[in-house]
Parts: structure tokens; sequence; C-alpha cells
């Protein structure tokens, strides 16, 4: 008796699908919104983030331009460099683009 390994099938690459908090948020225009430490973040529609996203390599600098005066009241809310995964994890999914991969 022979064993056969199964073989694996190849399927049709699909697009990540897009947070339904921001879907929702593109598809009527309005911002999304989320809660962290007791503060409301407020993301733009992907259509209405800074150009300059296209540019940045580094998460962090990202995440500053996502948020832009924002950034200044996550700092001073006492954030610490522990929970920033958890923080970009929420800004990342608020915008549409998902995790962060980390």
């Amino acid at each position: 008796m022979t064993s056969r390994k199964p073989q694996a099938r190849k399927t049709a690459a699909r697009k990540p699908a897009a947070p339904a908090a921001a879907k929702r948020a593109e598809a009527t225009e309005r911002p999304n919104a989320f809660w962290h430490d007791g503060i409301e973040y407020v993301i733009p529609i992907p259509q209405d983030m800074p150009v300059g996203l296209l540019d940045v390599e580094d998460e962090i600098e990202a995440i500053k331009l996502i948020l832009g005066d924002q950034w200044d009241v996550y700092k001073a809310s006492g954030a610490t460099i522990r929970e920033f995964e958890v923080f970009v994890e929420k800004v990342l999914e608020a915008a549409g683009f998902g995790s962060s991969g980390n």
C-alpha cells in the first residue's frame, strides 16, 4: 500500500477585505473614529489622508501623518511603548488598512 501526499490546490489570490467600519466610513464619506484609553480619535477616509503617506517607509511616521494633530494628544495621554502596538492596530483598522502584521 502506498500513501499519497495530498496535493496543494492553486486558488486565485484574494485582496484582503477592509475592516467593516472602514468600509462604512468610506462609503458614507465620513471619518471613522475609535476610542483608546478614554480618548476618541478620528481617522479620515483614505481619500482624505495626507498625500505624504505615499512617501513614508516608517510605520511611526505613517501613524503620525494619519493622526495629524491627534499625535500630540496621544503622546500627552501618558502612552507607553508597551501599548503602542495595540494603538497602531486600532489606527490601521480605523483607516482601512487592516493590521500592521507585527
